[in-house]
């Protein structure tokens, strides 16, 4: 089942344990605003705060607007999120203490192991 544009944004926030307030510190949208469309209440932003929720998010700009295209052709847009690219974890990383940044690497280098021994 499809969704709104609105719940797919509110979706993508959720899945990076991203409030309101988060979202309007680091992208710098209004939180009043975010919420407006999380609802469905205001169109479809423009380019520029589609960009900034893109890179915040870490999909591609061009992601959000063909949502955004289909949501205004009346097309529900698919309920799955997809995961955050590089340059979200990259920033996520940077923000690490070094302690949580060795525990990061470790954690990254046993998942690596268990992939290899399933092949």
């Amino acid at each position: 089942m499809g969704q709104s544009f609105g719940d797919y944004l509110k979706k993508l926030r959720e899945d990076r344990g991203l409030t309101l307030r988060d979202v309007e510190r680091e992208a710098k949208v209004s939180n009043a605003y975010l919420s407006q469309l999380e609802r469905g209440e205001r169109e479809i932003p423009n380019y520029k705060v589609l960009s900034r929720l893109a890179e915040l998010y870490g999909i591609s700009v061009t992601k959000l607007m063909e949502i955004a295209e289909g949501e205004a052709k009346g097309v529900k847009v698919e309920t799955s999120v997809e995961n955050p690219n590089i340059e979200f974890l990259s920033r996520g990383y940077e923000k690490l203490s070094s302690e949580k940044k060795s525990q990061f690497k470790n954690f990254l280098q046993y998942l690596v192991e268990q992939e290899k021994k399933k092949k």
